[in-house]
């Protein structure tokens, strides 16, 4: 590997950018919620004014979350990523690149000082909650590690990656209150199936290390279940908002149906070909609504 790969390959591994991207996802869907509603309900003209993309917010929780794998890289290669054979969205830098212990903490604190002070001047109300994100990122990876107290696991993840960038979103133009709480509700239980699914990828490494996630309490056919159950759950609770827009309906039961598969064979590979499904399953829905709606657009305009 040439030097300029072996550059882009270590930030890779060192940023592990599902981690922030989840959260990035999450923020934006609470920060144009108004948008992504007058979009689904075809107010085109409500449209006009979209509040800018924030980059510095992004930025910010892109490097909370370089400091959220740090940690997790540097306890997990103390015990389960070393015995880990499934390959997934990363390998683990410390084992990789050898990092000390003192490297692994530099980047981490320089990475969450960074991601405090990139919003310090320009979002101060995002503080508290990228503050918020760090402390539950230290708590799942580091101490007490939550990650090996189930349901904590997966109630972590879905605070971290989903509710609380979720909230820093919405915040930015509604007041908390104000939230739909039965959609956000079922779509919280929705990122719960699927941080429970995550689980079940390190299923045997954790098994071996005596790291009670929710799919070793459970074991891997009743975690499937479940994964099945709070996804199912979650629709329920958000079908007031999902019965309005039946393409979203739809896309949630392709899901439904590949948790139901996920049941006949629960394997920790058979789990991890579950979360690429779901991926290009969410990748295509974007895709075909975005086409979909520039073309009504296109029609309105005459």
């Amino acid at each position: 590997m040439n030097k300029p790969a072996s550059i882009i390959d270590a930030i890779y591994s060192i940023v592990r950018p599902v981690l922030p991207l989840l959260a990035t996802l999450s923020y934006l869907m609470g920060y144009y919620w108004r948008q992504i509603i007058d979009l689904l309900y075809m107010q085109f003209y409500n449209l006009r004014v979209i509040p800018p993309l924030r980059i510095d917010v992004i930025a910010s929780i892109f490097l909370a979350g370089t400091y959220s794998n740090m940690l997790n890289s540097y306890r997990d290669s103390i015990d389960t990523d070393r015995i880990n054979n499934i390959v997934k969205d990363y390998v683990n830098p410390v084992l990789k690149y050898n990092l000390t212990k003192e490297k692994v903490w530099s980047i981490a604190a320089l990475s969450s000082i960074l991601s405090i002070l990139i919003v310090a001047l320009t979002a101060p109300l995002v503080i508290p909650f990228i503050i918020l994100g760090l402390l539950i990122s230290t708590a799942y990876s580091y101490y007490p590690r939550l990650k090996s107290y189930a349901p904590l696991d997966v109630i972590a993840n879905t605070l971290g990656l989903f509710l609380v960038p979720f909230i820093m979103g919405w915040t930015s133009h509604s007041r908390i209150e104000n939230l739909p709480m039965p959609t956000i509700a079922g779509f919280s239980l929705m990122a719960s199936s699927f941080f429970t699914l995550t689980a079940m990828v390190d299923y045997e490494s954790d098994y071996k290390n005596d790291i009670t996630t929710i799919a070793v309490k459970l074991g891997l056919k009743n975690s499937a279940i479940l994964c099945g159950v709070l996804h199912l759950a979650g629709m329920i609770l958000s079908i007031d908002f999902l019965k309005n827009h039946l393409h979203s309906l739809a896309y949630l039961l392709v899901d439904l149906l590949l948790y139901l598969d996920l049941i006949k064979n629960p394997t920790p590979i058979k789990a991890l070909e579950t979360i690429k499904k779901i991926v290009i399953v969410s990748v295509l829905y974007v895709i075909i609504m975005a086409v979909y709606f520039a073309w009504i657009a296109k029609l309105m305009s005459g």
